[in-house]
């Protein structure tokens, strides 16, 4: 499918939005930053500053009004994801939104209905699926490089405790390390095995203000694979992810943040281990724009479906419930 060129438009002048707008720029032939909005002109005015961006706003409503702008990435915090899904949804704007796509998979139901009535393009903020290194990977567990999937393990797990982040601990913001990082082990494994769990366990740390500030577990797939997890905001490790099959297993290192050069490594009983590097160059982010203008006329991109991302935020209000992790005015089944 061609790349068509996109204008975009950022709502939130984040660290995240900071680092989407930098890679924007290494590809001009394809995407160009047009707009940012914040709810403080100041900060709006000093992000376009820096990212060349031609417009500042002062409201997301703006950013939205904007008829230079074809698409938004949102990038607020996980309570406001669903909300402006919404609205840009109205205004006809095509979306990339981040992860967590909403609160809960009731709350993404009705933005998703807001998408199909617009016919706009949206995709839930998955940058590693973008990468290349994921399309080999897959290809190789399709050859049979490690025989039959049989387990897999991944991990996100970091301390927060002294950043100045609130909203990792609040409720009402959709904190806790299942919400903020265990959403990427989670889409994984499941992108990984191409199915469903039909078993899903968890258990966690609930820290003082009702959040997990860590959180474990177990899932079971219709063909047999079980795969474990762990995420934290209140506990430092490691990232990782490995994939073990009947005659092998794959380690994927740095398997989240993607930096180049990283491999996966295939380890085989009685062979020499093979380092993989599959990276064309290009920023994460650079490529999370560049699935999106490439799919644009199906409105949703094979890298991560809508009802792959209603199917995964179901997953995560089971495993939040489970832990005891339920949202201010949350009914309770």
């Amino acid at each position: 499918m061609t790349t068509t060129h996109v204008r975009w438009g950022i709502l939130g002048t984040g660290n995240i939005a900071a680092k989407f707008a930098k890679d924007l720029a290494t590809i001009p032939d394809r995407a160009a930053l047009v707009a940012v909005g914040s709810r403080m002109a100041d900060k709006a005015a000093a992000f376009a500053r820096e990212h060349g961006a031609a417009k500042a706003h002062g409201s997301y409503e703006a950013v939205l009004a904007d008829p230079a702008v074809d698409a938004v990435y949102i990038s607020l915090l996980n309570h406001q994801h669903a909300r402006w899904t919404i609205a840009a949804a109205q205004a006809g704007k095509h979306i990339l939104c981040e992860k967590p796509a909403a609160m809960s998979a009731a709350e993404l139901a009705v933005a998703l209905e807001a998408v199909k009535r617009a016919g706009v393009f949206y995709m839930e903020a998955y940058a590693y699926r973008c990468h290349p290194r994921y399309a080999a990977l897959a290809e190789l567990i399709r050859s049979g490089a490690i025989g039959e999937v049989r387990m897999l393990h991944a991990t996100f797990c970091f301390d927060g405790s002294a950043m100045n982040r609130p909203r990792l601990f609040t409720p009402e913001h959709g904190g806790g390390g299942l919400m903020d990082v265990g959403v990427y082990p989670l889409s994984w494994m499941r992108w990984i095995v191409g199915a469903e769990p039909i078993i899903a366990k968890a258990t966690g740390l609930k820290g003082a203000s009702g959040v997990d500030d860590c959180a474990g577990g177990s899932l079971r797939f219709p063909g047999g694979q079980v795969a474990t997890f762990a995420t934290a905001v209140r506990c430092a490790q490691p990232s990782a992810a490995a994939i073990y099959g009947s005659t092998g297993w794959i380690e994927v290192v740095e398997p989240w943040r993607c930096p180049a050069g990283a491999p996966f490594i295939v380890h085989v009983p009685g062979a020499e281990d093979q380092r993989i590097v599959s990276d064309d160059g290009l920023g994460l982010y650079a490529r999370e724009a560049l699935t999106v203008a490439a799919n644009i006329p199906a409105r949703q991109a094979p890298a991560c479906t809508w009802d792959d991302s209603l199917a995964g935020m179901k997953l995560i209000d089971d495993l939040r419930h489970q832990i005891g992790v339920w949202w201010p005015g949350e009914a309770r089944a």
